[in-house]
């Protein structure tokens, strides 16, 4: 790609950090058509070189990626819904009139300045470049209404489950189970705060879930696993009037059975992406020490050994989070 250079809305960025994000993992295994502006889309950097129509931001300042502010022009921001703004949506896809060439997979990018997002003093680069999927995660359990003192279900411990995990805790869930098969997810995932962290595979699932969230089962069951078959279990797990997130992204076409989801009075809630003010929130949170996104970090690498992370990541669940580093 060539060198990038600011332009009317956009700023240039040199890049510190940039994680791996499942989605990048998904696209690069399956072959499937990918936004070349989503590859490499959680990072973090120093504003290098800005357009003289860009005045919020000033050369030297650390940012993160994150979302533009709502428009206050589309269709949903007139109609008072600001957190579905169309543009800011479609900027957060790669797409519309300023998406960018590339992703964070890069020395520097040229970016809508708009949503680039400042760095909170105290927050090092691989938090910061964490930022993202943490909104993520925090944007998932507001949307379900987690009040103090309920239960939850986690299925997944992948980053995305694990900082859901964190962020139902800090909301005030009083406890939160997870599901994962992969023994070292299970392990970060009870380091992290889970009350119990199960194979989902074990013959005694449904008594030690009863033990550890209590005989109703638990109020909100978050699907993290990007499984076909795990939103069906996410039904059949949550107790009677509860709420199922989907928060995972899975490939194929997932079955349910109505007529239980109606028998329940279950409420779907579906998740993605996060809003503009979500990432102040996650920022004090980590700097109040109640979230812990550094925690996920199991490597570090050079831009030039992405193609052998990706292979990893692949190829070993263990692995949780990869930052790759353009600068090493």
């Amino acid at each position: 790609m060539a060198e990038p250079e600011p332009s009317p809305g956009r700023a240039v960025v040199e890049i510190a950090c940039c994680g791996v994000c499942g989605t990048d993992l998904e696209a690069w295994a399956s072959g499937s058509p990918y936004s070349p502006a989503l590859c490499g889309h959680e990072w973090a950097g120093t504003v290098s070189k800005l357009p003289a129509d860009v005045r919020n931001l000033r050369e030297g300042e650390r940012v993160a990626i994150g979302i533009a502010p709502a428009c206050g022009a589309c269709e949903p921001c007139r109609a008072g819904d600001a957190a579905h703004c169309q543009p800011a949506f479609l900027g957060m896809l790669g797409r519309g009139p300023l998406a960018a060439a590339h992703g964070g997979f890069a020395r520097a990018i040229a970016v809508e300045a708009a949503r680039l997002v400042p760095v909170k003093g105290g927050l090092s680069d691989e938090t910061a470049a964490l930022l993202e999927p943490t909104a993520v995660a925090l944007h998932a359990v507001r949307r379900t209404g987690l009040r103090v003192g309920d239960t939850a279900l986690v299925l997944g411990a992948g980053p995305i489950g694990l900082l859901v995990l964190q962020c139902a805790l800090a909301a005030g869930a009083g406890a939160v189970a997870l599901l994962e098969p992969q023994p070292v997810r299970r392990e970060r995932a009870k380091q992290l705060g889970a009350s119990v962290a199960l194979d989902p595979m074990q013959e005694d699932l449904a008594a030690r879930l009863r033990e550890a969230l209590g005989a109703l089962g638990p109020d909100v069951v978050f699907e993290c696993a990007g499984a076909a078959g795990t939103l069906a279990q996410a039904g059949a797990l949550v107790r009677r009037g509860g709420t199922v997130s989907l928060v995972g992204l899975a490939a194929g076409p997932a079955e349910i059975q109505p007529g239980a989801w109606l028998a329940q009075e279950l409420r779907l809630v579906a998740s993605l992406g996060y809003e503009r003010e979500e990432f102040a929130l996650v920022q004090d949170l980590l700097l109040e020490g109640r979230l812990a996104s550094e925690a996920l970090v199991s490597a570090r690498a050079p831009l030039r050994a992405l193609p052998d992370v990706f292979e990893r990541l692949h190829s070993h669940p263990d692995e949780l989070k990869v930052l790759i580093d353009p600068r090493a």
